[in-house]
């Protein structure tokens, strides 16, 4: 049974974020490893599944009764339309675009209450999610990458906070990543080689000035990750 839910590294990463003995809601749950594998080992009180989808639904619900994971609860949903304030005070949205998640996290203005907690694990736009939650006054806490099957991947644990929402120059980049852990570093030569990219895209079309400020912040976050390497 555990070796059948045991959560590949991107997954783990995001359940280490969520607090014991927390209500979960598990945005686009697919399969409900996370809730299944959080359950299982009493990390959690409570989970709602969700998925838009019916199929990825029937099959978290066998899942979910071949564990005997009780106290977990499958919803169809679009986002967490289908959830109530009561029923989540950690909720997950892994493994979807950042734009998704950050239109999710929009559409429910219960999750700026005291306490809500979200683990946010995008695939794509990392930058841009970043970006949503300063401008809506969702502070990042932690963040941490994972590499998983070749990729390696950031999750953010985030709190409504606006007098600790923000950052630096480097904020939209790397969030509040650290380049001790060999992931870290990994993720952050990923982002300067799009920075790099970016600056080339620029070049072309004869934006010197923006090339130039891209690769500048490149090389910033390669001078941390290079001296964390030592």
């Amino acid at each position: 049974m555990d070796r059948l839910f045991e959560l590949d590294p991107r997954l783990r990463m995001c359940a280490g974020m969520v607090r014991p003995g927390a209500k979960l809601a598990d945005v686009g749950t697919d399969h409900a490893y996370l809730p299944v594998w959080l359950m299982k080992r009493g990390l959690i009180s409570s989970a709602v599944a969700v998925d838009v989808r019916p199929g990825p639904l029937k099959r978290a619900e066998e899942n979910i009764a071949r564990c005997g994971a009780e106290h977990i609860v499958t919803r169809i949903s679009d986002g967490l339309s289908a959830v109530s304030p009561r029923e989540a005070d950690d909720v997950v949205l892994a493994g979807m675009g950042g734009e998704l998640i950050a239109r999710i996290v929009s559409e429910a203005d219960w999750l700026r209450l005291d306490n809500r907690r979200l683990i946010l694990q995008p695939m794509t736009r990392e930058t841009e999610l970043r970006l949503f939650l300063r401008r809506e006054g969702f502070a990042l806490l932690r963040e941490e990458a994972a590499v998983s099957r070749g990729r390696v991947y950031t999750a953010m644990l985030a709190q409504y906070d606006p007098e600790r929402a923000g950052g630096g120059e480097l904020y939209p980049y790397l969030g509040r990543l650290s380049a001790e852990s060999a992931a870290g570093r990994a993720y952050l030569k990923k982002q300067a080689v799009r920075l790099r990219r970016r600056a080339g895209g620029c070049l072309m079309e004869g934006k010197r000035e923006q090339a130039a400020e891209l690769l500048r912040i490149a090389e910033q976050i390669d001078k941390i990750r290079e001296e964390n390497e030592r």
